[in-house]
């Protein structure tokens, strides 16, 4: 009898649902519109109030950044054509912005991975690798230290933005633009970071395991590198063994090593002064990779 009621109600549910439904939108169909129309408004709101605070808090970051680099001293251990290509990255940015300023970001925003990338190869804290995620590189950066107390978390808040500007719906050109701007100014910033910087002065001299230099060590070379210190104000020469061959005289390499082969005591002839000198007492090998490739 029960299951009979109940079958009885879900058939009287079924026909009368259509009509109360079609009874409710016309009775209260302009208030359900106004209230979802408020709902979205609002919703949309919320995430223009915090994109805008966001955007605030990118700006006063930036602002801060430069500021704190500004007051380094300025570095002249870069080469002629550094200032040359950083300014070149800009105008690619700017360029790129006036046809499509989601794509001037995305571009930006790989420059100053790149940036990031090179500053910890320079740092010998990339250590060989190809990928490095970007916040894994903020924290690395960080545990680090000796950067200006806002680099960091400018970088980091700058990339948030990234990702709510590309991935978001309601962001404007000039919400984008605005992120540009501040992050032209970070990547300038990192690029003014005053770091050690390894040239190869030459890409491989021959190494010897005697003082007379009579026993090549065959299956390896001597590097020499031109180490300017972070404020450009010494350079130094220093030689460190490989079996690399890529090295090219002139280019800018990162510190990297491999602990997969030792070095014992080896000396080579200076190949400006031909004067024997002492390469190493012990060492392990020098593998450094072209900045730019990097």
């Amino acid at each position: 009898m029960m299951t009979e009621v109940a079958e009885l109600l879900r058939a009287v549910a079924a026909l009368l649902w259509p009509g109360f439904a079609f009874y409710a939108l016309y009775k209260f169909g302009p208030e359900l519109k106004s209230l979802a129309a408020r709902l979205k408004k609002g919703k949309l709101l919320g995430q223009e109030i915090e994109l805008g605070e966001s955007l605030d808090r990118l700006d006063r970051t930036a602002s801060a950044v430069a500021s704190e680099v500004a007051a380094v001293p300025p570095s002249s251990a870069t080469r002629p054509g550094d200032d040359l290509d950083h300014a070149a990255a800009v105008h690619r940015v700017l360029t790129t912005a006036a046809q499509s300023p989601k794509a001037a970001l995305l571009l930006l925003a790989s420059e100053i991975e790149k940036q990031l990338r090179q500053l910890l190869a320079s740092m010998g804290l990339l250590k060989g690798r190809k990928n490095l995620p970007v916040q894994q590189a903020f924290s690395e950066l960080d545990e680090w230290g000796g950067l200006p107390k806002h680099v960091v978390a400018s970088v980091k808040l700058f990339w948030e933005v990234r990702n709510r500007l590309v991935h978001g719906h309601v962001a404007s050109e000039d919400d984008i633009l605005r992120a540009i701007d501040s992050g032209i100014t970070i990547l300038r910033a990192l690029q003014a970071i005053p770091h050690e910087v390894n040239i190869v002065y030459h890409p491989g001299v021959p190494i010897y395991s005697d003082r007379e230099c009579r026993h090549v060590i065959e299956d390896a070379k001597g590097v020499i590198l031109e180490t300017q210190s972070p404020g450009g104000v010494t350079k130094t020469k220093r030689i460190f063994p490989t079996t690399q061959t890529h090295f090219k005289k002139g280019v800018r390499v990162a510190w990297e090593w491999s602990d997969g082969r030792r070095f014992g005591e080896a000396w080579y002839c200076d190949p400006d002064t031909g004067e024997v000198r002492g390469a190493w007492r012990g060492s392990m090998e020098f593998v450094g990779r072209p900045l730019e490739e990097i």
